[in-house]
């Protein structure tokens, strides 16, 4: 009887052992399944805030450089009834960033958030994230100032300024230089005074020659700022809801409207 009893004692530790161990070489993807699984029945119990966004004003028209203007408002809705949702950040795009010297989108109850001079594609932070009440909507603003760019090109690289001949390539006035040694060079053979004469004209040829600017004409350079136009659009919202008490609760994975086009503006 008690060899009986041992032996179903240590049966079952046998399996509970051997359980424990296939726990623990399950793969990742199943225990990553089985979260997944948790966090759906979750939700179908308290049902995540969504957010759907608008606009409110688009961009339109011209402006001049230097000129601050807004450049489009929008607004996030947060369809919950019960649920806060703050707002992490906002991903704009511009289809022509070179246009501007400085970007900042704005909320309130936010805290500003600037990107000078903006890329392409660019995320707008808060650190202070503004919050949106249940049923309400909040507007977001996107003020910007174009750009002076008497030395960048219309693809909003920077080009400098140069003075010599040619579009300024590595090794383009190496001839010019050869051909002025060249031309030393002949010069001594010359009785002093005419020698003088000529060192004369060829410095009043080269005086002239590189007179003109090297950032205009061919050069690609430009003195005056490029005309363009660029279009904005909102990309992406990373939010979160807040539960009661204010503590961070789960994120908001549903944005409904985007991308939404902010409009465009040209630049005169």
């Amino acid at each position: 009887m008690f060899k009986h009893f041992r032996a179903s004692k240590l049966a079952i530790l046998s399996v509970a052992l051997l359980m424990a161990a296939m726990v623990s070489v399950l793969p990742g993807a199943v225990r990553e399944a089985g979260a997944q699984i948790r966090l759906a029945t979750c939700n179908l119990c308290f049902p995540l805030p969504t957010l759907t966004a608008a606009v409110i004003s688009p961009a339109s028209g011209s402006a001049q450089p230097t000129q601050t203007i807004q450049l489009g408002v929008f607004g996030l809705t947060n369809n919950s009834a019960t649920d806060p949702v703050a707002v992490n950040s906002v991903t704009l795009k511009f289809s022509n960033p070179g246009l501007f010297s400085s970007t900042t989108l704005t909320a309130v109850g936010a805290s500003p958030s600037t990107a000078a001079p903006p890329p392409a594609i660019n995320v707008y932070n808060f650190v202070v994230p503004p919050v949106i009440q249940p049923g309400q909507e909040l507007a977001f603003a996107l003020t910007v100032t174009l750009a002076d760019t008497s030395s960048r090109n219309e693809t909003g690289g920077v080009a400098y300024a140069s003075v010599g001949f040619g579009t300024g390539l590595s090794g383009e006035g190496n001839p010019l230089w050869i051909a002025l040694g060249a031309v030393g060079l002949a010069m001594l053979a010359l009785p002093g005074g005419t020698r003088r004469r000529m060192w004369l004209a060829a410095a009043l040829i080269l005086l002239l020659a590189s007179g003109a600017p090297g950032c205009g004409g061919t050069g690609g350079g430009g003195g005056d700022p490029p005309t363009g136009s660029s279009a904005q659009s909102v990309t992406a919202v990373s939010a979160f809801a807040l539960t009661s008490g204010g503590i961070d609760g789960p994120p908001v994975t549903t944005v409904t409207g985007l991308p939404l086009d902010l409009g465009s503006i040209t630049r005169n």
